[in-house]
C-alpha cells in the first residue's frame, strides 16, 4: 500500500514537472507560445490574397477583393517606378529622344523618300540591353551572397555565445567537475558578458553602412579619389578592430581549456570562430568590390545616348500612323526602359543600403536591435538574476592564462 501511494505521488510530481495536468490538481498555466500561434493563424487568414479560390470568396464577401488589390498593386508599382527608377539621366535621354524626334519629323516632312523604318534594333539589343541584363544578374547575385554571409554570422555568433555561457564538461561520478569546479573562482556571468558579441555587431554595422567608395568618380576625379581615401581609412580601422575582437574570442577559448574544456569541444568553438571571420571577410569583400566598373560606365553612357539616335525610326512611326504624339511617346518609352534598367543596377550596386534602396539588405534591421535583443534574451535565460546588460567595457572580464 505504501509503495502504491509513493508511486502515485511520484507520477503526480512527474506530471507537474513536465506541465501535465493531474487528476485532482489545477489546470496548467496557459502556454505563452500559443499566443504566437494564434497571431500567425490570424495573419495568415487575414492577408492570404494570392489564392484564387480565396480571392473569389473575398470578392463575393466584399473583403479584400481581387480587383481592388490589383489596382492597389499596380499603383504601388507605378509609384516605385516613378520615385526610384526615374533620375536625371532618364530625363536627359527622354528629352533628347523627344526633341530629336520632333526635329527629324519636321525636317523630313517634304521628303517622300524618307524611310526611318530601315533602322535596325540589333545595336540596341546587343550593345545595351544584353550588358544591362548581365549587370543586373551580377548585382543581384552579390546581394544573395551577402544574405548568406549575414545568416552565417548571426547563427554562428549565437552558438558561440551559448558555448561560452552554457557549455559544461562534468566528468562521470565527479559532480563538482566542469564549471562547478571553478565556480568559486570564476564569475561566469561577467565572463559571458564579455563574450556576448554586441560590440562586434555594432562595428560590423558601422562598417557596412559607410559610404560607397567604388564609383567611377572615385577612380578618375581628384575629389572622388580623396573621398575614397578618407572612407577607406575609416573602414580599415573598423576592420582591424573587428579582427582584434575575434582575437579576444580566441583567448577566451584558451581560458575554457585551462578550466578543463575537452579538446574536441574547443576545436568546435575554433571552427565557429573561423565561420564568423569568414562571414566578416565575405561581407567586407562584397562591400569593397562591385560589378565591373568598365561595364557599368559603358552601360550608363549607352543607355542615355543610344535611344536618341533612333529618332528617325520614331519620326517614321509618327508619319506612318499620322500621329506625332505616338512617335514621341515611343521615343520616351524606349529611353525610359533603358535608363530604368540601368537604375536597377545602381539600386543593387551597394547591397548594404537597404534603407535607401528597394532591394538592398537592411543592415539596420539585420544587425540592429533584433539581433541585440536575441543575444540579451539568451543572457536573461542563462543568467536570470543578472543585472541589466551595460557597456561591454564595464563588464570586462580579466583572467590569467596561468594555472
Amino acid at each position: 500500500m505504501t509503495s502504491t501511494t509513493s508511486s502515485r505521488a511520484e507520477d503526480k510530481d512527474k506530471q507537474q514537472e513536465v506541465g501535465l495536468p493531474s487528476q485532482h490538481g489545477p489546470a496548467p498555466a496557459p502556454d505563452p507560445d500559443r499566443a504566437f500561434s494564434d497571431d500567425c493563424e490570424t495573419l495568415q487568414k487575414k492577408y492570404r490574397h494570392n489564392v484564387i479560390w480565396l480571392g473569389i470568396i473575398n470578392f463575393l464577401s466584399g473583403h479584400h477583393n481581387v480587383i481592388w488589390l490589383g489596382i492597389i498593386n499596380f499603383l504601388s508599382g507605378l509609384l516605385i517606378f516613378v520615385f526610384h527608377l526615374i533620375n536625371i539621366e532618364a530625363l536627359v535621354s527622354m528629352g533628347l529622344s523627344a526633341g530629336l524626334t520632333v526635329y527629324v519629323y519636321n525636317a523630313t516632312e517634304s521628303d517622300a523618300a524618307f524611310d526611318g523604318g530601315v533602322m535596325s534594333w540589333t545595336l540596341l539589343t546587343f550593345a545595351v540591353v544584353t550588358p544591362l541584363s548581365a549587370s543586373i544578374g551580377m548585382a543581384f547575385n552579390r546581394r544573395e551572397l551577402a544574405l548568406k554571409y549575414f545568416k552565417t554570422f548571426q547563427s554562428t555568433l549565437v552558438q558561440l555565445y551559448l558555448a561560452h555561457a552554457t557549455w559544461d564538461w562534468p566528468k562521470r561520478r565527479e559532480p563538482e567537475s566542469g564549471r562547478m569546479s571553478s565556480s568559486n573562482a570564476v564569475d561566469w556571468e561577467k565572463y559571458a558578458d564579455s563574450d556576448i558579441g554586441i560590440s562586434l555587431i555594432d562595428e560590423l554595422r558601422m562598417y557596412l553602412l559607410l559610404p560607397t567608395s567604388t564609383r567611377a568618380r572615385h577612380r578618375v576625379l581628384p575629389n572622388g579619389m580623396k573621398e575614397a581615401r578618407e572612407i577607406e581609412e575609416v573602414s580599415s580601422r573598423i576592420h582591424t578592430s573587428m579582427i582584434a575582437r575575434m582575437g579576444k574570442f580566441s583567448k577566451q577559448c584558451e581560458f575554457l581549456k585551462l578550466q578543463g574544456l575537452p579538446g574536441n569541444e574547443a576545436s568546435r568553438i575554433r571552427q565557429w570562430e573561423q565561420f564568423i571571420i569568414d562571414a566578416i571577410e565575405g561581407l567586407r569583400l562584397v562591400k569593397s568590390y562591385r560589378t565591373p566598373q568598365a561595364l557599368r560606365s559603358y552601360s550608363r553612357i549607352l543607355s542615355v545616348i543610344v535611344p536618341p539616335f533612333f529618332c528617325p525610326y520614331y519620326a517614321d512611326l509618327a508619319r506612318s500612323t499620322g500621329s506625332l504624339g505616338l512617335g514621341i511617346f515611343y521615343a520616351i518609352l524606349t529611353a525610359l526602359a533603358l535608363t530604368g534598367l540601368f537604375e536597377c543596377i545602381t539600386q543593387l550596386e551597394d547591397p548594404f543600403f537597404g534603407h535607401a534602396s528597394l532591394d538592398g539588405v537592411n543592415v539596420e534591421k539585420e544587425l540592429g536591435p533584433s539581433v541585440r535583443d536575441n543575444l540579451l534574451a539568451l543572457r536573461r535565460q542563462n543568467f536570470p538574476d543578472a543585472p541589466p546588460f551595460q557597456a561591454q567595457a564595464k563588464h570586462a572580464f580579466s583572467y590569467s592564462m596561468a594555472n
